[in-house]
């Protein structure tokens, strides 16, 4: 049998990297299992210190957890690869990989992210990035004084308005549905004066060459033109989980997100997962996903004690009886 990891870590993410640092640091042997080594490279953490914003891109912090994994001597193997299976056997993990086979390990971290949901209108590509995003956290630093289009009415939405309020000059906030979720947050922001709501809407075109400067939306029968800096659309995000509907583990919910409790644990004993493919993430702020990996692998290891499994163990117990 090939090595047996005493930690399986299925992402390149700021999740996968913190469990990953977190494993090395306790020594264990660690393999990690990326498709993109980095996760969302749009990533950006912000802060207001003394009224003046410090923006800290999330490749930054993620490119220092990368660095910090080379310049010891790791435990942390790398693989880049796509997970296509994993299921489980007595105590061990079995992961497929497209191009490697199969690597084996006693426990695993799901931090395989999340892809969103892309607005369906064709010719508006080319304004990804230039005021068409898909994440406000990624871009919140950037809406300082602008007028900023929000679409969408998920709960990231929620969250991506009140991170965005104080600082944007006005924010439209064009819904789908006729009514916005009875919660305190939203009650918060309607009553901000800066905020417009456009419920039963939908947005037929974004206009623009190199920025974003309106957006065409649709209520009823009617057409209306905004003038706006930046459009962010939320309207639903999809896990990256689909490698486990091959095998015999049963974590995922409804949506395909993979269930935690508040340790990140999955109903699975062994597997736990962190960031956007967890059905528990606040959001996906790059300190955020870095907390949650790390809470995923302090379970992990504590799994690993509970159960006597590490490979320290497994080895002194081997030559005891040797």
């Amino acid at each position: 049998m090939s090595i047996v990891y005493d930690i399986l870590i299925i992402g390149g993410g700021p999740s996968a990297l913190a469990a990953a640092f977190y494993a090395q640091n306790k020594q264990l042997r660690t393999l990690m299992i990326y498709a993109d080594l980095g996760g969302k490279a749009g990533w950006a953490h912000n802060r207001t210190v003394n009224g003046t914003i410090n923006v800290l891109p999330g490749h930054d912090l993620v490119e220092r957890l990368i660095s910090q994994l080379s310049n010891h001597q790791s435990s942390v193997a790398h693989i880049n690869d796509r997970v296509v299976g994993l299921r489980k056997t007595n105590s061990m993990f079995v992961v497929d990989t497209q191009q490697y086979g199969e690597r084996y390990a006693r426990s695993v971290v799901v931090a395989s992210g999340a892809a969103p949901n892309r607005l369906p209108l064709p010719g508006i590509q080319h304004l990804f990035g230039v005021g068409l995003g898909y994440s406000i956290t990624t871009f919140a630093h950037q809406t300082q004084g602008q007028r900023v289009a929000v679409y969408g009415v998920t709960p990231r939405t929620i969250r991506g308005v009140a991170e965005i309020v104080l600082g944007s000059n006005h924010i439209y906030w064009v819904s789908p549905d006729e009514d916005l979720p009875e919660v305190p947050l939203v009650d918060a922001i309607r009553r901000m004066p800066n905020v417009t709501i456009i419920p039963q809407a939908t947005i037929r075109d974004v206009v623009g060459i190199n920025s974003v400067k309106q957006i065409v939306i649709e209520r009823g029968t009617s057409l209306q033109h905004i003038p706006v800096d930046r459009l962010f659309v939320d309207i639903g995000i999809q896990p990256n989980t689909g490698f486990l509907n091959n095998g015999n583990v049963d974590v995922l919910d409804e949506d395909g997100f993979v269930i935690v409790d508040e340790y990140n644990s999955s109903p699975c004993h062994g597997i736990f997962a962190a960031g956007d493919v967890s059905n528990s993430v606040l959001g996906e702020q790059v300190l955020i996903a870095i907390g949650d990996g790390v809470r995923a692998a302090v379970s992990a290891y504590e799994y690993l004690l509970v159960h006597k499994l590490t490979l320290e163990e497994v080895s002194h117990a081997a030559g005891k009886t040797a």
